[in-house]
């Protein structure tokens, strides 16, 4: 079905069928990630692939005197930037017609990010890979395209050197791939989205052609097949379950991708790597690389179930892949002229400047067939984390700025009476609410809260060693500041109990199913302890009984109703597509919160100094529970509350906290 493109190099087909076997891991990895966590390897197969054949390209060509520099990146462009300039501008549009204009800002900004290759940085400033967030970031994939361009940038004049410099290419490429595997533990970087943290993966795949061109070293490197391909398989596997990035695991990929590359140079004869299907997706595995995500992420933008449509979604990614290799990049890969490449530049350029535009502009909210909703779009805005009330408090009392996430006060006068509001995210949120209620009854209000780190007493988790130790010093500074603040007499715990205690997230928009990543720092410490997500439960009952003891009462707020859709689709987009009714089944969110609410009303009974806040009454009616009432949008995503939503709770709780 498809001709194979003209190859500077001679034409391997195992090497597109390990490109088919390294898209089709990515794929299935972003559509079921539940089934295939170890799909996301599939790009760091790719980074030695690539590191691989530029290598090859440049050490070859430089042996015969023909290499150039203009010649490569001239290559490098009518290679990359057709598919990519097609979906990139693919995106833009659909983004101007049904993006609200927060979304068509941020869209904007990925985009500029994207078209100059610095896609990566930017991501590594907002949410992580495995983050729900990322799901609403159609450009999100683009990180390892811009993080292989930057190597594409100084890599040819890294090889020239060595040769210029006569020092062989396996000694130098070992050195050069040695000291960038070492550099990030040194330098402790972002080891997921930072380049310096992922150059050693493709250096790597240069240093496997070294060897490939050593024919000394190439027969031993290759002499088992059955081994090298058991191993392969098994450094794939090894990587299920994760949800962080791991170095060790990612090298044991890299290094048995590295394996089986050299034995393709020796024995092109595996039937699995040069069959049809795998030839076909290896061919079209960049379009379909870029195309896949794009696809995944607005279905997730309009609220349509990605795990249910997958197999659709899938055959439209094949589709558009091919119709773009056959029909353009078999074209534009036989443009010699520096002009055609310049061209393509122009237009990369010309559409950069536009998104740069967009952004300025705030996402255009004067578009001629967007009809805003102010109330509605409003109540997206988050309040900022901290304040110089709160700050002013912190160094009054403790004499410092701890490293808590929120803080923040609606006065910093400490001879008032105060009402502490603590917890993780879900306590920032409900804190516009309470401070508005308590400041008319007299109270001023302190907020000292954690993402994702709600302070139970010996309660701290992470999902590293790292950061749970990051967590520990944060509720240690929280009891800090409640032990040596004069006259606390009531402190309002808010977290979002069940996705610490039952599972990740609910809905497919927030992860729903996915495995649980937290864990209590205990088992870090001890590799042998049998840990359980529910032994929170045991550090809530300390919480409770450390209230008891400092005799301040301690309101407990019980999680409001998650929504598990994409709370943004309430509105009404342009041109009225993909409506939603803003409700969850009571059915649904009382599954999941029936025994984190049964275990904590239950604990609570032994604790008198202990009050349990239930906002179910304001949500549900027992059949659904709304994120619109009365006409109010009452959340900011799909589980936090929006401040409309706060100032409800709070005033649902105003008398048994404030006595009025």
């Amino acid at each position: 079905m498809l001709p194979v493109v003209e190859h500077s190099l001679r034409y391997n087909r195992s090497l597109d069928g390990l490109r088919g076997i390294a898209v089709t891991l990515v794929v299935l990895f972003h559509i079921w990630p539940e089934y295939f966590s170890f799909g996301y390897v599939g790009v760091d197969i790719f980074f030695v692939l690539s590191g691989y054949l530029i290598s090859k390209i440049i050490i070859t060509k430089s042996q015969t005197q023909s290499f150039s520099i203009v010649e490569f990146y001239r290559n490098r462009v009518r290679r990359i930037f057709p598919a990519m300039l097609i979906v990139v501008i693919t995106i833009f549009l659909a983004g101007y017609l049904f993006l609200f204009p927060w979304e068509l800002e941020q869209l904007a900004l990925h985009i500029k990010s994207s078209l100059l290759f610095f896609q990566n940085f930017r991501l590594a400033g907002e949410a992580g890979y495995w983050d729900e967030a990322g799901q609403l970031k159609p450009l999100l994939h683009f990180w390892s395209l811009s993080i292989e361009e930057q190597f594409y940038f100084v890599w040819p004049f890294v090889v020239m050197l060595l040769a210029a410099m006569r020092v062989n290419y396996l000694a130098g490429l070992a050195v050069i791939a040695g000291v960038l595997i070492l550099l990030p533990q040194l330098l402790h970087i972002d080891g997921f989205y930072n380049s310096l943290s992922r150059f050693w993966e493709l250096a790597f795949g240069g240093l496997i052609y070294a060897v490939e061109k050593d024919a000394r070293y190439l027969p031993s490197a290759v002499k088992f097949k059955y081994p090298v391909l058991l191993f392969f398989v098994g450094s794939v596997a090894l990587c299920t379950g994760n949800t962080d990035y791991s170095a060790v695991k990612t090298f044991l990929v890299v290094l048995a991708t590295g394996l089986l590359i050299l034995y393709f140079a020796v024995r092109d004869d595996s039937r699995l790597f040069t069959s049809a299907p795998l030839v076909f997706l290896g061919l079209v595995s960049f379009p379909l690389y870029l195309w896949h995500y794009v696809l995944i992420s607005y279905s997730h933008i309009f609220g349509i179930s990605v795990t249910a449509y997958g197999v659709v979604i899938i055959a439209v990614a094949v589709i558009l892949s091919y119709l773009i290799y056959r029909y353009v990049e078999i074209y534009t890969r036989k443009q010699n002229s520096i002009k055609f490449a310049l061209l393509l530049v122009a237009i990369s350029i010309s559409i950069t400047m536009l998104a740069h535009f967009v952004s300025a502009q705030k996402g255009l909210p004067q578009r001629a067939f967007y009809k805003p909703d102010k109330g509605f779009e409003e109540q997206f805005i988050r309040t900022e984390p901290y304040d110089d009330k709160a700050l002013n408090i912190l160094q009054a009392v403790i004499g410092y700025k701890p490293p808590n996430d929120y803080f923040r006060a609606t006065s910093d006068d400490l001879s008032k009476k105060f009402i502490v509001l603590i917890g993780d995210s879900h306590a920032h949120a409900a804190y516009s609410g309470f401070a508005k209620v308590f400041k008319d009854d007299g109270y001023e209000t302190l907020l000292l809260a954690n993402s994702s780190c709600p302070p139970y007493v010996g309660g701290a988790t992470g999902t590293t060693k790292n950061k749970a130790m990051e967590c520990e010093a944060k509720i240690k500074s929280i009891y800090q500041m409640i032990d040596k603040m004069p006259n606390i007499k009531k402190v309002i715990f808010v977290a979002r109990g069940p996705s610490y205690i039952k599972d990740r997230g609910f809905g497919f928009v927030d992860g729903g199913g996915k495995p649980y990543r937290m864990k209590m720092i205990d088992c870090f410490s001890d590799l042998k302890k049998k840990c359980d997500p529910k032994d929170l439960y045991g550090a809530i009952e300390k919480t409770f009984a450390l209230f008891g003891q400092k005799k301040i009462k301690l309101y407990y707020l019980l999680e409001n109703p998650e929504l598990g859709f994409n709370v943004k689709n309430c509105l009404s987009r342009p041109f009225g597509i993909f409506p939603k009714e803003c409700k969850v089944a009571y059915s649904a969110y009382i599954a999941r919160q029936k025994g984190y609410r049964q275990t904590i009303a239950s604990m609570s009974e032994r604790y008198p100094g202990v009050t349990i806040l239930d906002p179910e009454p304001l949500f549900c009616d027992g059949k659904f529970c709304d994120a619109v009432i009365d006409g109010k949008m009452l959340y900011a995503d799909d589980d936090h509350l929006s401040v409309e939503g706060a100032i409800k709770q709070a005033q649902m709780f105003r008398n048994r906290i404030t006595d009025h």
